[in-house]
């Protein structure tokens, strides 16, 4: 009896607790004290191999694939990044790049997160943090930030626990279970970015030799299987259609180029005209943009506007309802308020969560499950340029159940303001 008294007696102290918002500043001198937590962080031989391994996967693509890498892998690249300008460690430079500032962001967020991790939880993200489905679990990092911030205490669940969500959120008189997910721009294709990256690598090589800029559209089939030992063939018949100007090109029966090309040199475009060319246009596509670069200009842009097959509006609005309903019925327990926090990379307005009937279709029937408080739904970040400093921030719609038993869940700040 005395082990149930006590249990029930520290559960309401935390729950009961008034809430007192944490500090996110972080000095310019502490950049290194953050930087080397991180590290201590994941262990220096896992970084070391993810470092080694990342290497040995760059040596076999092209920019394009790399850039992909690189937002996958952020730490990575930032930690190189740190090392050479500040000769690993020893020299403090006057201004730290937004890369560097962003990795010293995800460090403070580790420092002050990872104590009260089970040791099985705080391996996983350990190992997790340094594969591609980083963002996936930074997201997860990032939404208990943003409740730690308020000045709730977070208890995170030991892997393989029962309708185990994230993490429990408790203070100020509130107590809830925050299930995360996140939806890549892959979700609504039947081809992956980093497959048409490859295959516009081997495009822009040709390209170049033959002395050429523009657009040029690829359209992939149903039937499309990226085969490496393809690129020779296609390499020869684009090339062939370059020197004859030919505007169309059938690579082979899955893969077909139109072509909008000019002769090099272009005259230079400034970086905001760059992405102006970028620009995706009305109907789904995956753009990539390559450029020569001299000084501030871009020369001879290539701009690749990719449309693969596609899932039917009908098949992702089924595929997306389908996999929160499961995160809502098999992670969140009835026992208590739950609070479903998700993300859509590759979305850049939260208004589309409003005017999306099929979104607000999925939030009605998700919301019939009266535990649910609270949905969030999440674009891109988006990085600001203030004084002195850049702003992260991540625009994000926040919907309320005004069906839940748990109304005071419901209303609480699950945005930051």
């Amino acid at each position: 009896m005395k082990q149930i008294s006590r249990v029930w007696f520290i559960d309401m102290t935390l729950i009961d607790r008034p809430l007192s918002p944490r500090s996110n500043e972080i000095k310019h001198s502490e950049v290194p004290k953050y930087v080397r937590k991180l590290k201590t962080f994941l262990g220096r031989d896992a970084l070391e191999k993810a470092q080694a391994d990342l290497d040995k996967e760059l040596v076999h693509h092209g920019r394009l694939y790399q850039y992909w890498v690189e937002q996958h892998r952020p730490w990575l690249v930032a930690f190189r990044l740190y090392d050479k300008i500040t000769a690993n460690g020893v020299h403090m430079p006057p201004q730290w790049p937004v890369t560097i500032q962003k990795l010293v962001g995800d460090g403070l967020m580790i420092a002050s997160l990872h104590r009260g991790m089970p040791d099985d939880v705080r391996g996983k993200y350990r190992k997790d943090l340094l594969t591609r489905q980083h963002g996936d679990f930074m997201f997860e990092i990032s939404t208990a930030w943003h409740y730690h911030r308020e000045g709730f205490d977070i208890q995170w669940y030991p892997l393989g626990h029962n309708k185990c969500p994230e993490f429990r959120v408790r203070g100020g008189g509130l107590d809830f279970d925050v299930e995360c997910r996140r939806f890549s721009l892959d979700v609504s294709e039947k081809i992956k970015t980093s497959t048409m990256a490859d295959v516009c690598d081997g495009l822009h090589n040709v390209l170049v030799d033959n002395g050429v800029w523009g657009e040029v559209d690829v359209e992939f089939s149903d039937d499309f299987r990226f085969d490496p030992n393809h690129m020779p063939v296609w390499a020869r018949a684009l090339g062939s259609a370059v020197k004859k100007t030919q505007t169309t090109v059938q690579l082979d029966s899955s893969v077909m180029l139109n072509l909008d090309l000019k002769a090099s040199p272009s005259r230079s475009h400034r970086p905001h005209e760059i992405l102006a060319l970028a620009k995706a246009r009305q109907h789904p596509e995956v753009t990539f943009i390559l450029s020569k670069l001299e000084g501030d200009s871009g020369l001879n842009p290539v701009v690749f506007r990719c449309h693969g097959p596609h899932k039917t509006p009908k098949e992702l609005r089924a595929y997306i309802y389908n996999t929160l309903k499961d995160k809502v019925d098999m992670q969140l327990s009835l026992e208590r308020a739950g609070v479903l926090v998700v993300k859509f990379s590759g979305v850049r307005n939260p208004q589309l969560f409003n005017e999306s009937k099929g979104m607000r279709s999925a939030v009605a029937r998700l919301f019939g499950r009266k535990h649910l408080a609270a949905l969030v739904l999440h674009c891109d970040d988006v990085a600001e340029g203030v004084p002195g400093n850049v702003v992260h921030s991540t625009p994000a719609n926040l919907f309320r159940n005004h069906e839940t038993i748990f109304p005071r869940v419901a209303e609480a700040r699950h945005l930051t303001r």
